[in-house]
C-alpha cells in the first residue's frame, strides 16, 4: 500500500475523518459540521471542506456511516444508497472501501445492496479495533448525540444485537449525548429554589449547555448550533436553561444555574450508568475488574461511570497508542482507517 488512507464516519450532524499514512500512523483527525437533515447539499459541502483541509481527495477512503437515519431519506436503505451516491461523485469507486462489519469491506455498488450491514455500524468498527488490544472490557462511546455500550469478551466485540432497533432494546444504544440531547428528554421537572418545577416541553436547552456550565466541554470543540443559535458561552448557556423554567437567567445568581446544570448532568450520568449495569448484567462472565474504554467528546462521563462502578478506565487513544485526544473524540473514523490498513498490503 503506497497511498495515504482516510477513514470517513458520515454522521447525521458531522463528518469525522481520520487520515493515516502507509504505515498506519495517524496524521490528522478532524470533524466538520454536516447537518444532513437539512439536505444532501450539506454532505457535499462537508466533503469539500474536508478536502480543503486535508487535501485527501486521492486517498484510499474507508467509509462508515450513521447518517442514513436522517429524515431527508425515505428509509435507511435509501439513506445508505444516497450517502454512497454522494460520496461517489467525489471519490472514485476504486478508491472506496465501505465497512460492512462481518461481511468485511465492500465496493460502493455491493454496499448499496448489503445496506443492512452498512447502516449504523460505526460503533462496531471502534469496538472491533479496541478488542484487538483489550480482551475483556466494555467499550463506551458518548458522542454529541448518542451513547454506544459494547461488551468485549475474549478479544471480540459481543453485542446482543447489531441493528439500532435491537440495540436500543438492549440499551447498548442510548439516544443521549454530551451536546445535542434536549434537556426535556432527561426530565419533565427539575429542582430550583427548593421547589420542583415543571419544564417547558420545548428544545430550549441541551446537554451541551450543562456540560459547558460545568466546564467539561470547551466551546472551541463544539460545532453544533445551540438551541437558540447563540454562542456556547456560559452566560448564553444559563439563559437557555432558564428558558426551560419559564424565566430569565438574570432572575437568579449564576451559581444557581450551575447547580441546576449539575442536576441535569447527574440525571444523564445516572441514565448511562444504569444502562451500563444492564448491559454488564447480560454478560455474567465479564470480570468485575474489566475496564471501561471511553471514546467520544463525552467520554468524561464514561470516566465518571467507571469511578462509580469501581472499574478501571482507559481512553480509546491510549488503547491505540496515540497521543492525539482527537482520536478518542472521533473513534469510528480512526477505527475504519486502521482496520482498513490492516486488510491492505
Amino acid at each position: 500500500m503506497t497511498k495515504m488512507l482516510s477513514g470517513w464516519d458520515i454522521g447525521g450532524a458531522h463528518i469525522k475523518v481520520a487520515r493515516c499514512d502507509s504505515q498506519g500512523h495517524l496524521i490528522h483527525v478532524i470533524q466538520v459540521p454536516c447537518p444532513l437533515w437539512q439536505g444532501i447539499e450539506q454532505l457535499e459541502q462537508a466533503i469539500e471542506s474536508v478536502f480543503e483541509q486535508l487535501n485527501n481527495q486521492n486517498d484510499l477512503a474507508a467509509i462508515t456511516m450513521t447518517g442514513e437515519l436522517v429524515d431527508i431519506f425515505a428509509d435507511r436503505q435509501a439513506g445508505v444508497a444516497g450517502i454512497l451516491a454522494c460520496l461517489s461523485t467525489y471519490i472514485p469507486a476504486d478508491n472506496m472501501l465501505v465497512y460492512a462489519a462481518e461481511l468485511g469491506w465492500l465496493a460502493p455498488n455491493q454496499a448499496a445492496q448489503q445496506w443492512q450491514h452498512i447502516a449504523s455500524r460505526n460503533w462496531q468498527a471502534s469496538a472491533t479495533l479496541v478488542a484487538q488490544t483489550i480482551s475483556e472490557g466494555v467499550f463506551v462511546d458518548i458522542g454529541s448525540t448518542t451513547c454506544d455500550i459494547i461488551p468485549l469478551r475474549s478479544n471480540m466485540a459481543v453485542p446482543q444485537e447489531c441493528d439500532d432497533f435491537g440495540r436500543q432494546t438492549s440499551r447498548e444504544l442510548l439516544y443521549t449525548g454530551a451536546i445535542r440531547t434536549p434537556l426535556i428528554a432527561l426530565s419533565q421537572t427539575a429542582p430550583f429554589n427548593g421547589q420542583l418545577i415543571s419544564l417547558a416541553a420545548e428544545v430550549f436547552a441541551t446537554t451541551g449547555d450543562c456540560w459547558r456550565l460545568l466546564g467539561k466541554i470547551s466551546p472551541s470543540t463544539i460545532q453544533d448550533t445551540s438551541a437558540d443559535g447563540q454562542p456556547w458561552e456560559v452566560n448564553d448557556c444559563a439563559s437557555r436553561i432558564a428558558r426551560l423554567l419559564g424565566t430569565d437567567s438574570s432572575q437568579a445568581e449564576h451559581k444557581q444555574w450551575v447547580g441546576l446544570a449539575q442536576w441535569f448532568a447527574e440525571k444523564q450520568s445516572h441514565q448511562i450508568a444504569n444502562a451500563l449495569l444492564q448491559v454488564i448484567s447480560a454478560h455474567s462472565k465479564l470480570p468485575s475488574d474489566a475496564p471501561l474504554i471511553g471514546a467520544g467528546v463525552g467520554r468524561f462521563i464514561v470516566k465518571e461511570c467507571a469511578n462509580r462502578l469501581n472499574r478501571p478506565y482507559i481512553d480509546f487513544h491510549d488503547v491505540i497508542s496515540s497521543s492525539d485526544n482527537c482520536a478518542s473524540d472521533h473513534a469510528p473514523a480512526v477505527a475504519v482507517a486502521l482496520l482498513a490498513k490492516q486488510k491492505l498490503p
